[in-house]
């Protein structure tokens, strides 16, 4: 894209639509539709400005060390968020004064698993690692864009698994049942409101994510994404597929879950499910999580990240990204997921997969609400 083409107006639009996002995540609780607007994307905002930045630092050497100090706080605020996580069993007896010495190993063992996961994940700002990287992953070690994104998804691999290896169990089953933390379910109208404006945050920092404003053009990006308009056969074959996929994976997690009964593994527990999910179980709010997630993660995923790394680091985030809520059993299965829609990337496009991946969603949703269980 020439750079007569940039749009310095909408990269300042941007730069600060992701500034009032952090400032209204960090401000407490929010009120009113506005303050809940940038707080839900305070999730993506960090990834979408930095992101943003470095395709302004390719032309602008200046500006990279700005870009590779924003990336490492980013890192470092990530192993913060798992470490917190790491410890959701003992938040409770943090303030005594003899602490248990359970508490204390949980302290040190999580923090070294934190800060090593992060010390892997800026292992790629080294050009001697790029380069063996860039053997087997679609990536140029020279680009600054490429290694940005390489320090970002391998953290974004790593850090959220590190809670669930201490624990063997999803850290939010504790923060729920935690008085002291506001985790209690949303109404079916503040879930579904809640994530409409996150899909909105992420599907606007996918699009920065491959350059739109700086590198591509609007049509380029969606090219870039895997974004076509869907035919009538292409919408049939999805939701086909989806309803299919949610036979398959009913047997598939009968499977795993007989594997980890056998072997003594925790499995996720089903009440604790239906009080992470209870918020959804309405037509209105199970449309809107099931749009929300087969746009939103096939996306960022399928559309962001796939071509750019491959296969298997893309579905490792996107099963890694699941473990704060998911025990191993989850996870393993989020990943059989993953590679199914990777594949069904590679045969088709980024749209087929999100129908897909919201049929299959708004399918599980609708048995859950028809009381046949958990598949």
């Amino acid at each position: 894209m020439d750079r007569n083409a940039f749009h310095p107006y909408l990269i300042a639009l941007v730069l600060l639509g992701g500034a009032l996002a952090l400032v209204a995540a960090f401000s407490g609780d929010p009120q009113g539709d506005v303050a809940l607007f940038f707080s839900t994307g305070a999730q993506v905002a960090p990834i979408f400005v930095i992101a943003l930045l470095a395709f302004l630092a390719l032309d602008r050497p200046r500006l990279r060390p700005v870009v590779a100090a924003l990336t490492v706080l980013f890192v470092l605020s990530l192993a913060l968020i798992s470490w917190f996580f790491s410890l959701a069993p003992w938040l409770s007896l943090m303030d005594v004064e003899e602490p248990p010495l359970d508490l204390v190993v949980a302290l040190a063992s999580s923090l070294l698993l934190c800060l090593g996961a992060a010390g892997v994940s800026l292992l790629g700002f080294s050009g001697r690692v790029r380069i063996r990287l860039a053997r087997y992953l679609p990536i140029d070690p020279e680009n600054f864009v490429h290694t940005v994104a390489l320090v970002i998804v391998a953290a974004l691999a790593l850090l959220p698994l590190v809670p669930l290896m201490g624990l063997g169990h999803p850290p939010l089953f504790d923060l729920i049942g935690n008085p002291a933390f506001a985790l209690g379910p949303l109404s079916p109208a503040e879930a579904a409101k809640s994530d409409a404006y996150g899909l909105f945050w992420t599907v606007i920092g996918a699009f920065i994510a491959v350059g739109l404003f700086v590198k591509r053009s609007f049509t380029g990006a969606l090219q870039r994404l895997g974004v076509v308009r869907p035919t009538l056969r292409s919408i049939a074959f999805a939701f086909a597929a989806g309803v299919v996929l949610v036979l398959l994976f009913s047997l598939v997690d009968h499977v795993i879950g007989a594997i980890w009964g056998y072997f003594g593994w925790y499995v996720t527990d089903e009440g604790y499910m239906r009080a992470l999910f209870g918020s959804y179980l309405t037509p209105l709010a199970a449309v809107v999580a099931a749009i929300v997630a087969g746009v939103g993660e096939e996306l960022a995923i399928r559309g962001v990240l796939q071509p750019r790394f491959g296969i298997l680091p893309s579905v490792l985030v996107f099963a890694s990204l699941h473990a704060y809520q998911y025990a191993w059993d989850g996870v393993f299965s989020v990943f059989l997921a993953g590679l199914v829609f990777a594949l069904l990337r590679e045969r088709t496009n980024t749209s087929v997969c999100a129908i897909t991946h919201a049929t299959y969603d708004l399918v599980l949703f609708a048995l859950l609400m028809a009381g046949i269980g958990w598949v």
